[in-house]
């Protein structure tokens, strides 16, 4: 190698390394596989590198390579669990812009990603903690539990985000947090009979169930994004088994105990949904960390979800009434980013939260436990689900031309 070649692939390899450097950010933030492959693309191009990328939910691949095919490097990362910081990824979409307008060059690129890494938590753990019993009761209401059954469903969310919050161990916390949800519902059964006990422990850790990682993952296996399709498909369903083990052995040790005593469940008036389901909208929103300027037009994207299943069902059926949610939610999302500028993953992401049917799985194998003979049903609903979420989001990208980023 020349000297002339040594400045070039020095320069070459810091390229790389901001551009692995920012999918690992971007991935740990809640990006979309699809979305992050789009963002390295037009990074490397920015660079003038050619780059092939895929990203998965455990792994990252780059391959890097200059025009004459000369100099080339590839990278495997392995990358942690995905949390939700829509507020962060939105200033890594206004980073990737700068950087493709040449208004940033690398080392003020990678001097905003280190400090965008240090920006502290807007909402703080105490309004984490309001929004996990905020959208747990909410959730309640949403599925016509009683008062008694909105109160304890938001007493155990809080316990689950405090054992969330202490545990070192991502990988036994389905199985904890949802021991605890249904051992103490149970529990709590036996002085309050009326109390929904199946009912209480889902609430606890609805925002837990992985709805949308198997949603997500049948949609990728559509788009033939296989890697990333199975893999998220893998996750979701090997997570909602640790869920469904460790509330099972939460229903059954509490058993022990006492008998289960059998007495009908109250609802509350439907009236009162109309108070719940903001609460729980913006409970979802903080734990999605949603900036402050887009609040509203999340909050108004989840309601345009909410709103479309809920009347489609009652107009049509309910597979129908999905897919008019799923098409509404993801139509707005992608107007809103053409208007805004901002990726419409931003609103997205948390409205389509409210359509996944995670909750049916989950429903659906506590069932077939107890030996209902259509828990089978509620669990294939789930995959249902989330082939009509899908078919939503083909109409509207469709429609409306979508850039791909949702």
């Amino acid at each position: 190698m020349n000297k002339t070649e040594e400045p070039e692939n020095s320069r070459n390899i810091e390229v790389c390394k901001f551009i692995i450097e920012f999918g690992k950010t971007a991935h740990k933030y809640g990006i979309p596989d699809g979305q992050l492959e789009i963002y390295l693309l037009r990074l490397s191009k920015a660079f003038g590198i050619d780059g092939e990328f895929r990203s998965s939910p455990d792994h990252l691949l780059f391959a890097f390579r200059t025009e004459n095919e000369y100099w080339q490097k590839i990278n495997l990362t392995s990358v942690s669990e995905r949390g939700f910081n829509m507020a962060k990824l939105s200033k890594l979409d206004m980073l990737v812009n700068n950087i493709i307008s040449g208004k940033l060059d690398i080392d003020e690129a990678q001097k905003q990603i280190e400090s965008l890494k240090e920006i502290k938590d807007p909402y703080g753990k105490f309004l984490t903690a309001v929004s996990f019993v905020l959208f747990g009761s909410g959730f309640a209401a949403i599925l016509s539990g009683g008062w008694m059954d909105i109160l304890w469903s938001g007493v155990l969310s809080l316990l689950v985000y405090i054992i969330k919050l202490v545990s070192d161990n991502s990988k036994i916390i389905p199985i904890s947090t949802a021991f605890a949800a249904g051992f103490f519902a149970v529990v709590i059964k036996f002085y309050i009979p009326q109390l929904n006990y199946v009912l209480v422990s889902l609430s606890a850790i609805i925002i837990m169930v992985p709805g949308y990682s198997i949603s997500v993952g049948i949609s990728e296996l559509v788009k033939n994004n296989i890697i990333s399709g199975m893999g998220n498909l893998n996750n979701g369903l090997v997570y909602l088994l640790k869920q469904f083990t460790g509330t099972w052995l939460g229903y059954r040790i509490a058993t022990i105990l006492a008998e289960i005593p059998e007495t009908p469940a109250n609802s509350i008036d439907p009236v009162w949904l109309w108070l719940f389901l903001p609460l729980m909208l913006i409970g979802l929103l903080i734990i999605f960390r949603i900036s402050s300027k887009d609040f509203v037009w999340a909050f108004i994207c989840c309601a345009i979800g909410y709103l479309g299943v809920v009347y489609g069902s009652m107009l049509l059926s309910n597979n129908l009434g999905i897919l008019i949610g799923a098409t509404a939610i993801s139509s707005y999302a992608i107007l809103w980013e053409r208007q805004i500028g901002r990726p419409g993953s931003i609103v997205f992401l948390p409205a389509v939260m409210i359509l996944v049917g995670g909750s049916s799985g989950f429903r659906g194998l506590i069932a077939a436990a107890q030996g209902d003979a259509g828990g089978q049903g509620q669990f294939l609903e789930m995959f249902y689900i989330a082939f009509t979420i899908t078919a939503g989001l083909v109409i509207s990208n469709t429609v409306f031309k979508s850039k791909g980023n949702l």
